[in-house]
């Protein structure tokens, strides 16, 4: 009824626990972002009498690419609930990336992955002698090698987040200078969360 009172030919359908709408775009120019704000309104309007949360598809020229943005949509609300992304509305366009990751970790996880080299090894020894070096090595590619910024992230100090990050090293046997290596190991810790 919202959506019909604030878009004139709209549609809206429910589906199982999720509610799935088409609104009609005049000028395609801005519109993902006008969806976000008509998503917004609706749930600031709504208040707390129900928790919801959107996923906003990206804008189709017509109604033959609506399934795909169906899975766009479905996607985006994936993300927000799965905690990768803040807030209650998204568009898949701004979390693309971390629906990516999802997907990677579907498919890890169906063909039963397990993390694997340098980032195995440090998860291992962390195990083994209750030390976080794959904390440490998370830090520093997260700070793309800012040590002191990486160690103000830990809560520790620069030299002992550099004597961390040598035996992280060590053990793993990881090449900090090689950027496959770096994304390997990054693409790893996030999808074996």
């Amino acid at each position: 009824m919202h959506l019909s009172a604030v878009h004139p030919g709209s549609a809206a359908a429910l589906i199982g626990r999720v509610t799935y709408a088409v609104l009609p775009v005049r000028a395609p120019g801005d519109a993902e972002q006008r969806a976000v704000r008509v998503a917004e309104s609706f749930l600031d309007r709504v208040g707390h009498r129900f928790t919801a949360t959107i996923g906003v598809s990206s804008p189709t020229a017509d109604l033959s690419e609506v399934a795909a943005a169906r899975a766009d949509a479905d996607r985006a609300l994936r993300v927000l609930r799965s905690g990768r992304a803040s807030g209650t509305v998204a568009a898949y366009r701004q979390v693309q990336f971390e629906s990516l990751l999802l997907r990677l970790a579907d498919l890890a996880a169906a063909e039963r992955q397990e993390p694997g080299g340098p980032y195995r090894l440090l998860l291992a020894h962390d195990a083994g002698h209750g030390s976080d070096l794959a904390g440490t090595l998370r830090a520093y590619l997260e700070a793309f090698g800012d040590v002191i910024g990486a160690a103000a992230a830990m809560g520790v100090h620069s030299n002992t987040f550099r004597y961390r990050l040598r035996r992280a090293v060590e053990i793993s046997g990881i090449d900090l200078n090689d950027h496959r290596a770096r994304l390997d190991a990054m693409l790893q810790m996030e999808i074996f969360m």
